[in-house]
């Protein structure tokens, strides 16, 4: 049972030894509180390393001569499975604790709603953005591809829409199909809000389980998480081994296009919209980029949101009661770069990599998909490889795609998160300035910058 993993070469005992050795450095890296993202770029840099110097020695793997980084590749393909265990609890715990704390007041009403429309409006704008920077230059094309992957053609729109509408819930739960989950979570948050008008004593147990069990599945996805180095590790080894130069190259250009793609989100969408309803763009920047700058730096969101919300405040003239409003409800829905421009790529690059036809059809769906899963999942650590996941398995496509670009995830995310909490304070600053609770002495002030 364990034939191929047999040492039957030095260069296989050394890749053992090194990777032993390398998950050891990674392990203690962590004990010693080194950044996450160090750590990553730690896993990369010698997975690189280990598959460029033992990738072309072969052995007997599954039946089929291959490189010998294949022994190694199951650290990733564990990573894998977990993230898609964690997927279909974490989304419908999250989507009822969503919609279900959104108590029926004038605020909600009001500047909720606005608050929803802006970070669902960009998320849509920015899938339309990442599919497009995917699409048209063919991005994924000349990818290699795991062998036995099981590949079927995404269903055609109608099929696609009925899917949604789940006929057994239970089957959805147990098969991975991430929509119907979504819309049946949405059901029960919806018959919440009204018998909780009704009788509330009766429904509150249950949204207290839920609650609790969406606290567990947020520890479990940490869990997970944390063990992203240890697969970027196994992925770039196995890439660097298998991949000729031209997957490796269209690697890079799948950074630049990334990047490009949230320079013209940030540029025309965000930026637009603020020139749009009169705000300065470079004068906002001015005023915003404390929080930008602590965004790229942390690589959260969520850690940022305090100073997201102490800089729309000070430096941008939002009031507190909308900053405090939208800080926290941008860091949960929406994330244009993670929940969008991220998962509209990858979707885009698995199907090339597998042949796998995409309409424009598709591109329609995959904007509703991202858009949806949005609402939920935000919050959660890791969000840019759980939104590519809810994206992948929603349109039918190979989770295995993950694979393709998460060895490079380090080289993207930050400026990843920077444009996810630009798009938290574009939408704070239109609604402020929709309820007229925007100060212009506040952003035109020539010492704001002194503020933070």
């Amino acid at each position: 049972m364990f034939d191929n993993y047999k040492i039957d070469s030095w260069q296989k005992g050394v890749l053992y030894l090194a990777t032993i050795l390398i998950i050891a450095l990674i392990f203690f890296m962590g004990k010693k509180k080194v950044k996450f993202s160090l750590r990553i770029l730690t896993g990369l840099l010698l997975g690189a390393l280990v598959g460029l110097t033992l990738g072309k020695t072969t052995t007997i793997y599954n039946g089929n001569t291959t490189t010998i980084i294949a022994t190694i590749r199951p650290i990733g393909n564990l990573y894998l499975r977990l993230i898609q265990m964690v997927v279909v609890p974490l989304v419908f715990t999250a989507i009822i604790k969503s919609f279900t704390s959104l108590e029926d007041t004038n605020k909600l009403k009001r500047i909720g709603l606005k608050t929803l429309f802006w970070l669902l409006f960009t998320t849509a704008i920015a899938t339309i953005v990442g599919f497009l920077f995917a699409y048209i230059p063919k991005l994924g094309t000349g990818f290699v591809t795991e062998p036995g992957t099981t590949v079927r053609p995404i269903e055609p729109i109608e099929n696609v829409i009925l899917g949604f509408f789940p006929n057994n819930i239970f089957q959805a739960l147990s098969t991975n199909v991430i929509i119907p989950v979504v819309v049946f979570a949405i059901f029960i948050s919806v018959a919440f809000i009204i018998e909780r008008k009704r009788n509330k004593e009766r429904v509150e147990p249950f949204i207290n389980f839920n609650n609790a069990l969406n606290q567990l599945m947020t520890r479990i996805t940490k869990f997970v998480i944390k063990l992203t180095p240890y697969a970027v590790f196994a992925f770039i080894a196995y890439a660097t081994s298998r991949n000729n130069f031209e997957t490796l190259k269209q690697l890079g250009f799948y950074i630049l296009l990334i990047h490009g793609a949230m320079l013209f989100h940030f540029v025309f969408v965000q930026m637009g919209l603020l020139a749009a309803n009169k705000v300065n763009p470079i004068k906002w920047i001015k005023n915003f980029y404390p929080a930008m700058t602590v965004a790229f730096t942390t690589q959260s969101s969520y850690g940022t949101m305090p100073v997201t919300i102490k800089t729309l405040e000070e430096n941008v003239g939002v009031s507190p009661n909308i900053a405090n409003f939208v800080g926290p409800v941008g860091a949960n829905v929406g994330l244009n770069a993670c929940g969008a421009i991220f998962p509209a790529m990858l979707a885009v690059i698995t199907a090339n990599a597998y042949n796998i036809e995409f309409t424009f059809v598709h591109a329609i769906l995959l904007v509703v998909t991202t858009v949806i899963a949005s609402i939920g999942i935000a919050g959660v650590p890791g969000i840019a490889t759980i939104a590519a996941t809810v994206t992948l398995a929603s349109l039918g496509l190979p989770p295995e795609g993950i694979a393709l670009v998460i060895a490079v995830d380090p080289l993207v995310d930050m400026a990843r998160t920077m444009i996810n909490v630009v798009g938290t304070g574009v939408a704070a600053t239109l609604v402020a300035k929709s309820e007229k609770e925007f100060s212009e002495e506040i952003f035109e002030s020539p010492n704001v910058l002194n503020q933070i």
